[in-house]
């Protein structure tokens, strides 16, 4: 018989509207908290950073099962329905979150090739059998995360002044240190993770000139693999993709400085004012003088 699915909100962990985290510590198939549904089929609207810490199990995620087992990391994204099926000697720290507490900080965050891999990468590729690129952590490194996630587990309970601060620079250091952790020479490795460093490069770079040859070069394929395996993780070429970062960028500029719109465009890797006029009209239905203007509004 099919179990069902549930649905868990995050007021169930949550503690602090203010403060969207939250770190529970799963003990084989002792319940150590309340709405602990580690063997139950459900989904969050959260997303959720798994740290097996000891033993091992079957992960059934999206109806794929992985095995898994003490150093793996892995993030599950809102709204993937997943459970164990096997845990009873298993030991993981899960660390939820919200996925709004990255507004300002994933510009930097995407700057790192390894968070690509972990926290974008993988959750989206997932449910294909071929793919299983789970971070693996070398004995050292797990003793790091679980320190720190201790360290977190403390200012959570505590809730002194200032635990929101902590809790969320903690959380930081450990997806940085996660993130880097990916190039450790033990660490898993997959043709997909090749494009990490490509593009935390265009994060960082995207008002340069990128043909796609360059982009290849970085990638270290030839620019038909480029193209399929770009789609296939981004869901859009690479000129579309550094399209959106340039006019991201665009969008800030027009709200935050007072630079004339050619300069803005120039800034953001557009040689010619008018193509960048047109491009910006076409996705947003307005010119960059009227989107400055509402901004100003606003």
């Amino acid at each position: 018989m099919r179990k069902k699915i549930v649905q868990i909100p995050g007021k169930f962990y949550f503690l602090r509207e203010t403060l969207p985290v939250a770190l529970k510590r799963v003990h084989g198939k002792i319940v150590t908290h309340p709405h602990d549904y580690t063997g139950v089929p459900h989904w969050h609207d959260f997303s959720e950073l798994v740290i097996v810490t000891g033993g091992s199990g079957l992960q059934n995620i999206n109806g794929t099962v992985y095995p898994v087992s003490r150093g793996d990391v892995f993030v599950i994204t809102g709204k993937t329905t997943h459970f164990f099926e096997n845990y009873r000697n298993l030991e993981i720290t899960n660390i939820m979150y919200s996925e709004r507490i990255f507004r300002d900080l994933r510009e930097y965050l995407k700057r790192i090739p390894g968070y690509h891999v972990v926290f974008r990468f993988e959750p989206e590729l997932r449910g294909r059998r071929a793919f299983h690129n789970t971070l693996h952590l070398s004995p050292q490194a797990l003793a790091h995360v679980t320190r720190t996630a201790g360290k977190m587990n403390l200012e959570l309970e505590r809730g002194e002044p200032g635990c929101e601060a902590a809790v969320l620079a903690l959380l930081f250091e450990l997806i940085v240190f996660l993130s880097r952790s990916l190039d450790d020479p033990g660490s898993s490795r997959h043709s997909v993770t090749r494009l990490a460093g490509l593009f935390s490069t265009l994060e960082a770079s995207f008002q340069e000139d990128w043909p796609l040859e360059r982009m290849a070069g970085i990638a270290g394929m030839s620019v038909n693999t480029l193209l399929r395996t770009f789609q296939a993780v981004a869901k859009q070429t690479p000129l579309q993709y550094l399209t959106a970062l340039r006019m991201n960028a665009a969008c800030t500029m027009l709200e935050t400085s007072d630079r004339s719109v050619s300069e803005i465009a120039f800034l953001c890797g557009f040689h010619d004012s008018n193509y960048f006029t047109k491009r910006f009209h076409a996705q947003f239905h307005q010119s960059p003088g009227k989107w400055r203007r509402e901004c100003a509004r606003r």
